[in-house]
């Protein structure tokens, strides 16, 4: 499979990597990580066997670890066929189950949670002891976590902590793993003090490991937003996503981390902003980040309600080839969104529909963050009328919004044309009018006509009045 010449060396390393994500050893060391990352895989054996399996094993785990997706799925395309190596393969159960582990890993980093949980699921069927099996199910957590699935992603975290138990292990080290998956899950709970908990163990767990010290600050981040400490999030957000190390964190990380900070910038008001900061950004196939899920929450808060609808149809079109974690909070947007545009009954069904969802797979309040309560608690509301079966289960969320960090929204801006948009973005400041018309390349009547039509649309009398107007909605960024 590789070239024979350091042999050796790769034979330690291997070793190393393999066991550095079983829970009796310490995780695995970047420079061995680093070493066979950079390795060139050779063609596949005519036969599997252990030795070779386990050095395919450390590979995938390398690439997945540093964040080399493309080169850990090409392994994969090379070496595997509908969930089966697809050369002949003599390995034992405890290889097979190391390994199907490392190929689910390597889907879960590339945000592709249900070909994960595929290898995840064979992964347990092999284990035949309790280190491979609490692999396993660290590996199927993750899955999970990123699929929503968060009833069974707390099922194989609690499988984890029984084996810990059960085995008599003096020390379980930190699962990478199963880490993220408790901050994916404590994050759908809005549950901060286990997201300062995780943060705390990612950073003890491995600290030469820039990466887990990346995921221990953005649990920290999502913790600040969750306890309303926008100031705090800011910092630890601004520092991830656009510090010298903002390129420490795996892409699913830092995409989450990108949600983060949106979501700390419309709490704070900022809707603009927030808007401007996913500008360009673009969900990965199946959208496990979905950007327009979180650019949907930017244009409820600015009034823009259709191009909600217009921007997030695309998403709708993927049907089941839409991650689940994603597509409960993108619903619960189309459902303001058509309520606010007076399609009531299409609102009723997707609010529906991403209620369902979330109370099936793990209760989430991630769906309702940062979105106005008064909209949400209508369609709770409504949603308890037309479905009586769901009447007790619409109060318990009802009540549970207080928990939910949001803004006290206004109400939504006055629609404003291009032209009165390019108007407004001109008013903060000390420029006059004929200043103003000569930088629009407009005549000073037109500049007049418009300023006519906006503050009448914001019911205002004076310049100065329409500026604060539209600084209380964000519109300045």
């Amino acid at each position: 499979m590789i070239e024979a010449s350091p042999l050796r060396n790769i034979r330690v390393a291997v070793e190393r990597v393999v066991c550095g994500v079983l829970p009796l050893a310490p995780a695995p060391d970047v420079a061995d990580l680093r070493f066979l990352a950079d390795i060139e895989a050779g063609p596949a054996p005519k036969v599997w066997v252990d030795g070779n399996a386990r050095t395919l094993e450390a590979m995938l785990i390398a690439r997945a670890r540093l964040d080399h997706v493309d080169g850990s799925l090409s392994l994969i395309d090379t070496h595997f066929a509908d969930g089966r190596l697809r050369a002949r393969a003599r390995l034992e159960p405890a290889t097979r189950s190391t390994l199907s582990s490392a190929v689910a890993e390597a889907y879960a980093a590339a945000g592709r949670p249900r070909r994960a949980g595929e290898y995840a699921a064979a992964a347990i069927a092999y284990a035949d002891d309790a280190a491979t099996l609490y692999r396993a199910h660290a590996v199927r957590s993750l899955a999970t976590a990123i699929n929503g699935e968060y009833r069974l992603s707390e099922e194989s975290l609690r499988v984890c902590e029984e084996l810990a138990s059960g085995s008599g292990w003096d020390a379980v080290h930190p699962d990478y793993d199963l880490l993220l998956a408790r901050l994916l899950v404590a994050s759908a709970a809005l549950d901060a003090d286990t997201l300062d908990a995780t943060a705390e163990r990612l950073r003890a767990g491995s600290p030469g490991d820039p990466f887990w010290q990346y995921s221990a600050r953005v649990a920290e981040a999502m913790a600040a937003l969750i306890r309303r400490d926008y100031a705090e999030g800011m910092v630890l957000v601004a520092a991830l996503t656009g510090g010298t190390e903002s390129h420490s964190g795996h892409t699913m990380v830092r995409g989450f981390a990108q949600g983060v900070y949106a979501d700390l910038l419309l709490a704070r008001g900022e809707a603009r902003r927030a808007l401007a900061a996913l500008e360009g950004r673009e969900s990965p196939p199946g959208h496990a980040l979905c950007f327009d899920m979180q650019r949907a929450a930017a244009l409820i808060a600015l009034g823009r309600e259709r191009e909600v609808l217009e921007s997030t149809d695309p998403c709708i079109r993927l049907g089941t080839r839409h991650c689940v974690r994603t597509l409960t909070p993108l619903l619960v947007r189309r459902a303001v969104a058509h309520a606010r545009l007076g399609n009531q009954e299409a609102a009723d069904a997707a609010f529906a529909e991403g209620f369902a969802l979330s109370e099936r797979l793990g209760v989430s309040l991630t769906p309702y963050l940062t979105l106005p309560q008064p909209d949400l608690q209508d369609l709770l509301e409504r949603m308890a009328q037309n479905q009586p079966a769901s009447a007790e289960a619409a109060r318990r969320i009802s009540g549970m919004l207080a928990l939910v960090p949001t803004r006290e929204h206004l109400p939504p801006l006055p629609s404003l044309s291009p032209r009165e948009e390019r108007l407004a973005l001109a008013l903060r400041g000390p420029r006059s009018l004929p200043q103003i018309a000569d930088e629009l390349d407009v005549s000073p009547n037109t500049v007049k006509s418009q300023l006519r039509s906006i503050y009448a649309k914001l019911q205002v009398s004076g310049r100065d009045a329409a500026v604060a107007v539209l600084e209380a909605h964000g519109f300045y960024v």
